[in-house]
């Protein structure tokens, strides 16, 4: 059991909450056929934060479903150990936004109806669906149109609360500016960028070698039409196994260094209008075009200070936020039993 005490003193609460429900779990007791009793955890507070307390049902509604994401998305089975430290980070995040939320009710921080309609209104035009779309949407995550309401609330209040206690107190100063461009010197010059066309044909999983040798045969069939005048986006449509082929092969603009190494390297070489041989990749046999390029820009000088005043009043604000944090934990009364 993890028991951790943290306060600059108790809390009056501790004296108000019922006795027995704060040192002890819920349980419920079922006879067994042989008439012994077969304790069951129903619940248990994990978390006294000040006036507030945080139970283990509270916890288990964000970490199961997380463990249950985690382990459908990289197949991978979580011992107790990996579980408890997972509780244990989520469980610090629940007690900074209990920490946070009990700040915006000091203060008296209101967000109106109207102000949270708007608000619904605004997302609904960004992601432009109306309000039935919207309110389907919702409902495939399980959340009412009510429920969302009250969540978009809760974000409005805090974050006029990190307004007034964290941003508006945030600096940058010109000295910083001027450090930070002499340290990342390269990274204001807008990289070249290429736009490409792509035949893919893919290697399925433990393809042989002769299957493979069979796939490139086909490949170096499709450059030779290619180099005879055929039309590189008719055979991207015909022949391409992903999903540009649809639009022809275009897969868009690519910076330098975006691209996997060995597409990177040719993509980079060749001409406008120009196509490749065909280039191997652990994803299969490629065959590019490239239809556009942008040259190297450099930045103004008041484009990259603007940029650089933006990286620094994120992080500057960042730091400002975890102080802020440490010090309302430091004030506050919170006892951990996990």
């Amino acid at each position: 059991m993890r028991t951790k005490k943290l306060h600059a003193k108790r809390r009056p609460i501790l004296e108000k909450i019922v006795v027995p429900f704060t040192l002890v779990a819920i349980i419920v007791f079922s006879v067994l056929s042989g008439g012994e009793a077969d304790v069951q955890l129903i619940d248990k507070i994990v978390a006294v934060v000040n006036d507030d307390i945080i139970t283990l049902s509270e916890l288990r509604e964000i970490t199961v479903p997380y463990l249950k994401k985690m382990k459908a998305r990289y197949s991978v089975n979580y011992d107790e150990a990996q579980i408890k430290e997972t509780e244990s980070r989520i469980l610090d995040q629940l007690i900074d936004e209990k920490l946070v939320r009990q700040e915006v009710v000091r203060l008296k921080i209101v967000v109106s109806e109207k102000e949270v309609t708007m608000g619904v209104e605004d997302m609904m035009k960004n992601t432009n669906l109306s309000e039935d779309q919207f309110k389907k949407a919702l409902a495939e995550q399980d959340i009412t149109m009510e429920e969302y309401r009250e969540q978009m609330k809760n974000e409005m209040e805090r974050l006029r609360l990190l307004d007034a206690e964290v941003k508006s107190k945030v600096q940058v100063k010109e000295k910083e500016i001027e450090s930070y461009y002499k340290e990342h010197m390269d990274n204001f010059n807008t990289p070249p960028e290429v736009r490409l066309q792509q035949i893919l044909l893919m290697i399925p999983p433990g393809a042989s070698e002769q299957e493979i040798s069979q796939i490139r045969g086909r490949a170096e069939e499709i450059v030779q039409k290619i180099k005879k005048g055929e039309d590189f986006t008719s055979l991207a449509r015909l022949y391409s196994q992903d999903s540009s082929a649809a639009t022809g092969g275009d897969i868009g603009f690519f910076k330098q260094g975006e691209l996997m190494p060995a597409i990177n390297e040719v993509a980079f070489s060749l001409y406008i209008g120009e196509a490749s041989s065909v280039i191997q990749t652990s994803a299969g046999f490629h065959i590019i075009k490239v239809l556009e390029k942008r040259e190297r820009q450099k930045m103004t000088e008041e484009e990259r200070n603007k940029e650089i005043w933006d990286i620094l009043y994120t992080k500057n604000m960042d730091d400002m936020f975890k102080q802020w944090l440490k010090e309302l934990r430091r004030k506050s009364f919170i006892e951990i039993s996990l």
